[in-house]
């Protein structure tokens, strides 16, 4: 069989699964089992398929059937323009979160200290500190599993030991520090809405996705935390979900900060911005 026909074949089958990037799909699919990139693909689309390439090509497009996430199929996922290693234990990056980069990126002092809270796979904090060297970087997770992904990520894009990383509970491990921005992208999504979510977000960690309160149990306790974390005109720079910024910006108002929420690159309300 010809890799056009396989391409082909495969993008059918997923979309009558109800695959909604069906042909993206199964070209990242067939590039990721031949090693080449999608260009190539194309350029190669008349050359027949060894036996054990089109059995590969199969399992993998069996996996996107159940609707497990291509990134996590790939074991990748392109943020800032850098290529993250993603599993199970991590949740997806996703481009709205870049906003938070940009922010951070932009408000940070010369050579101050931020830190990452709940980094996951690390592509805030990696991608913070690609950016500008010059600052110190930290990053927590609860999960010590999240965080051999983060560290893996850092030593590949980073070099070793250029993020300080810390295990524990949002600033539970990071007593007595005190820092210029603090960045992050928690847990806002209401499990009771899961039905209205893509079917591929049930792969990723609850730990990360869900949160109480109709999603907005851990925005409201960071936002309680952090000025005990903050120095005097540091900032507070969190996703939100598109229906928060009500509920940010007053619980931020009453906790003594300067709030502002800024929609993402899609028109929507995603980020809060507070300066203590």
């Amino acid at each position: 069989m010809r890799i056009s026909e396989m391409v082909s074949r495969a993008a059918n089958t997923l979309k009558e699964a109800g695959i909604q990037n069906h042909l993206l799909d199964a070209e990242l699919l067939a590039a990721h089992v031949l090693g080449l990139d999608r260009i190539r693909l194309h350029v190669d689309r008349d050359r027949e398929l060894t036996a054990q390439e089109t059995s590969g090509i199969r399992r993998l497009v069996k996996r996107r059937l159940t609707f497990e996430p291509i990134a996590y199929i790939l074991g990748k996922k392109e943020f800032y323009s850098l290529e993250f290693f993603v599993n199970r234990n991590v949740l997806i990056p996703r481009p709205e979160t870049e906003l938070v980069v940009d922010l951070v990126v932009y408000y940070a002092l010369q050579n101050a200290r931020v830190v990452d809270i709940g980094t996951g796979s690390g592509s805030i904090a990696v991608s913070v500190k690609y950016t500008r060297q010059d600052l110190e970087v930290h990053a927590t997770d609860i999960s010590a599993k999240a965080l051999k992904v983060a560290q893996k990520n850092t030593s590949v894009i980073l070099g070793k030991n250029k993020i300080r990383f810390h295990q524990g509970n949002l600033f539970e491990p990071l007593a007595g520090m005190q820092f210029q921005v603090i960045a992050v992208n928690p847990p806002y999504v209401n499990k009771s809405r899961i039905d209205s979510y893509q079917k591929d977000v049930c792969f990723e960690p609850e730990t990360a996705l869900y949160s109480e309160k109709e999603g907005t149990a851990m925005i409201d306790k960071i936002i309680s935390d952090a000025g005990s974390y903050l120095g005097a005109g540091g900032w507070l720079v969190m996703e939100i979900g598109d229906t928060m910024k009500d509920f940010a910006t007053k619980t931020g108002v009453s906790s003594g900060f300067h709030v502002s929420v800024l929609n993402d690159y899609s028109g929507l309300p995603r980020v809060a911005l507070m300066k203590r």
